[in-house]
């Protein structure tokens, strides 16, 4: 399914983004992460696709934001992830939360 570019770029978190990671052991860790441009599918897919290059390396990827007025930083090594999911953070998902890019 293609993603509407117009529809993200007119959202206001359409540089907000969704990052699931399940990993080897079954656990399931989700971040969230903001990109410098605006979403359109071709940015969504060389996100995750740098995600998996470094999956096969021994990268630590870090995380930080704050969401629901609490701060947070995850670290993820990817060498331990077996499945990854990356989608926008609609304003459907943003009702009642407080979410910001981390430093």
């Amino acid at each position: 399914m293609a993603i509407d570019d117009e529809a993200l770029n007119g959202s206001e978190v359409a540089s907000n983004i969704s990052v699931e990671f399940t990993l080897l052991s079954g656990e399931t860790i989700s971040v969230r992460d903001n990109v410098a441009e605006p979403l359109t599918e071709n940015v969504i897919r060389q996100y995750a696709e740098a995600l998996v290059q470094d999956m096969q390396a021994e990268a630590v990827r870090t995380f930080s934001y704050w969401w629901a007025g609490d701060f947070y930083f995850d670290a993820v090594r990817l060498r331990e992830v077996a499945a990854l999911s990356v989608s926008p953070v609609g304003a459907e998902d943003e009702d009642g939360e407080d979410w910001e890019e981390g430093p």
